[in-house]
């Protein structure tokens, strides 16, 4: 069997595939099937994470807490503030 050499981005996408999925072009022509390898542990990871999810709070959230976070340089200033000073 034949195989093709995917970058980066292409593996980012691809890791958040579970199932076999059919690849089309942008015509909706299939060119091809996708079939991720994943271990039992990683299925269990994933199981386990859509179990804690709720998706109903996961939208009140986005919904109410939308621009009430701060910012990454706010971020970075109080993980900054926490560091021991050697």
């Amino acid at each position: 069997m034949g195989h093709i050499t995917v970058d980066d981005s292409m593996q980012v996408y691809l890791r958040g595939i579970l199932e076999p999925v059919e690849i089309r072009d942008e015509k909706g022509r299939v060119v091809g099937h996708y079939t991720p390898v994943i271990t039992p542990e990683e299925r269990a990871m994933y199981d386990k994470a859509r179990e804690m999810m709720d998706p109903a709070e996961l939208k009140r959230r986005l919904t109410e807490e939308k621009g009430t976070g701060r910012s990454l340089p706010e971020i970075m200033s109080a993980l900054r503030s926490t560091e021991k000073q050697g």
